[in-house]
């Protein structure tokens, strides 16, 4: 066992059990809240499937996850183990604990109708109505652009510098990722349906949260 597999073990072993767990069917999505201290494992259960995220600080669902200020923060296109996720106030609501997988995407909206329309797929599902449906419970208006953090997405620069290529994610079944929550947190999951591109190696499948206490200090 590698020195980071161990790490990772001895963490979640003294987060104990999960007190809730959302098992996310593709081409679903989830709202929940989560307190400060807990922490937010994203599970890719059979690999290669992409979660949209998002993150809205919990006493002010205005100020909601910036990720130009993040990539700002982290220097990087997002952030690593260590790093924070950021509000449009610059507040901290997110720590990366444990990242198993190390490529994700953070320029791309969720999907929306609009673009499986274009595709010949008008009634396709997507995370965008999915999101709109979740958040609008918890007051938030419904929007035609979100724009999140796609754990698991596989994007890169083509070699012209300028285009997206999109690759199948090289997330493995079980890899996560963990995130430890820096302040009270709304946040919503997606298990994206998109079976039209390489985003979930054409094949989406389902995607694990579970929300865990802080470790005791006991």
């Amino acid at each position: 066992m590698t020195v980071h597999a161990e790490q990772s073990r001895s963490l979640l072993e003294r987060l104990g059990d999960p007190r809730l767990e959302l098992r996310i069917e593709p081409g679903d999505a989830r709202a929940y809240r989560v307190a400060e201290g807990e922490y937010v494992q994203l599970v890719d259960l059979e690999g290669k499937q992409c979660t949209d995220f998002l993150a809205f600080n919990g006493t002010d669902l205005d100020d909601e996850m910036n990720l130009t200020l993040t990539r700002a923060n982290c220097e990087a296109l997002w952030p690593e183990e260590g790093q924070y996720i950021y509000s449009d106030n610059g507040v901290a609501l997110l720590r990366v604990e444990e990242d198993l997988v190390k490529r994700h995407d953070t320029t791309l909206p969720a999907c929306n109708a609009a673009y499986y329309a274009a595709l010949g797929y008008p009634d396709h599902k997507n995370c965008t109505d999915n999101f709109n449906r979740e958040l609008q419970e918890h007051g938030l208006k419904p929007r035609f652009v979100w724009q999140p953090i796609n754990f698991f997405y596989n994007t890169r620069l083509a070699e012209d510098g300028r285009t997206f290529v999109v690759e199948e994610p090289v997330s493995r079944p079980g890899d996560y990722v963990l995130l430890r929550a820096e302040t009270d947190l709304l946040l919503a999951s997606s298990a994206c349906p998109d079976d039209l591109s390489p985003t979930n190696g054409w094949n989406p499948t389902d995607i694990l949260v579970r929300i865990y206490p802080g470790p005791s200090r006991s």
